[in-house]
């Protein structure tokens, strides 16, 4: 099958990833009014999906280095697609962390394969295809808390959302069953011989990992958190329904598909990665402190989220990319995004659980946290980036 439609296929699969990820935000209120919980129970769906998520995808690494992405992305979108059908026809808590669970261990597998393959496709344009990858992500985020809000409006439930997510899920199984091609035995060997290079231990050696490790861990707790919590942060902040409240929650995830546009030209006019993520961690944090201080100003509220959003946009791709690039070759890159990818998880598993305790203090200390990590990529990126120059200044030094 074409590199260019497969890599159509995967923009379907991030598409449907953004709406699994981001309908659980927008349905907290109804789902713990029919679960008879309170809201900040909720945080452990929240860890469920993600822990469960850092687990697959540290196995989906080596998985997909060894044996390619055939079997891993239909696995992925399988589980996915059930998990969404659980959640949203959970009858108790744990059914719904069970559930959450299910669909965590897809997107752990998906996270792996959907970006080390359009990595794989198109080598020498990784960053831009990831850019397009992270934009259909936040798409699809947007569109989650639509559906949600059509079918608590027109369905009198927000049980049909789910099932249309699961539906999206479930459509590409097949095409990508056929299309992607089957590692050949002749590159698992060649992978077995490379493979003990680009092992565990030997990719954590590599100090280029470090930070992309780090930044995953910070930005995806925060965004998750963020899109997960905002809806019950601005019904104490500006005292809003969570149905007026839903439309923040979208708008934070569509500036989030928007703000690859810019991403993308700063790219090509050859800015460099590691200064377009610290700007936009630096724009995170301001908008967010903007967000605690005048969260009660509907409008300025509004505003805020969409700022996030935006700023938040560059960072994730870069990071995979900068992650995928110090797996050291195509051999390594699966097992490269993996090791980024599961520090991003785990701290999508403990950061929300935490923003939720925090939230039952109050809405600012929540905010707090958002604001915290974004300053932490920014500090990240600068020490990795003066550890950057000091080697190559060692290198030069050393030239023949």
């Amino acid at each position: 099958m074409p590199r260019s439609v497969l890599l159509g296929l995967c923009l379907l699969v991030s598409l449907g990833t953004g709406c699994l990820t981001a309908i659980v935000g927008p349905t907290v209120p109804a789902l713990a009014h029919g679960l008879h919980v309170r809201e900040d129970n909720l945080g452990v769906v929240f860890g469920a999906n993600f822990l469960l998520a850092s687990a697959a995808t540290a196995l989906a690494g080596p998985i997909f280095d060894r044996s390619g992405p055939r079997m891993l992305l239909p696995i992925g979108l399988l589980a996915m697609a059930l998990g969404a059908i659980g959640e949203g026809l959970a009858p108790s808590l744990p059914s719904l962390a069970l559930a959450a669970a299910l669909a965590g261990l897809g997107s752990g597998i998906i996270n792996v394969g959907v970006n080390a393959t359009a990595s794989l496709l198109y080598p020498e344009r990784s960053e831009r295809v990831l850019n397009i990858l992270n934009a259909l992500f936040g798409v699809g985020a947007f569109l989650a808390p639509v559906l949600v809000g059509l079918a608590l409006a027109r369905l009198g439930g927000y049980h049909p959302a789910y099932i249309a997510v699961a539906a999206l899920l479930a459509l590409p199984i097949l095409p990508l069953w056929i299309g992607l091609p089957q590692r050949s035995q002749r590159q698992r060997r060649g992978i077995d011989r490379a493979g003990h290079g680009g092992g565990t231990r030997a990719l954590l050696a590599r100090r280029a990992l470090w930070a992309p490790m780090a930044v995953g861990f910070l930005y995806l707790g925060a965004e998750i958190g963020f899109g997960g919590w905002i809806v019950a942060i601005l019904r104490r902040t500006a005292h809003m329904s969570a149905g007026d409240a839903a439309p923040a929650v979208a708008l934070f995830w569509l500036c989030l598909a928007l703000g690859g546009l810019p991403n993308a030209y700063l790219l090509r006019r050859g800015t460099s990665p590691t200064r377009i993520i610290g700007w936009g961690a630096a724009g995170a944090a301001c908008a967010t402190a903007a967000l605690a201080l005048f969260g009660a100003n509907v409008p300025l509220a509004l505003t805020a989220c969409a700022l996030v959003g935006f700023s938040f946009a560059p960072i994730f791709p870069l990071t995979i990319a900068a992650a995928a690039r110090a797996g050291g070759s195509a051999s390594g890159a699966g097992g490269a995004t993996s090791l980024m990818l599961v520090a991003a998880q785990l701290g999508a598993a403990t950061l929300p659980p935490l923003q939720g305790f925090l939230l039952g203090v109050g809405p600012a200390p929540a905010l707090a946290l958002t604001c915290a990590c974004s300053l932490l990529i920014v500090a990240a990126q600068g020490l990795f980036a003066a550890d950057l120059r000091g080697r190559e200044m060692v290198a030069q030094r050393y030239m023949p």
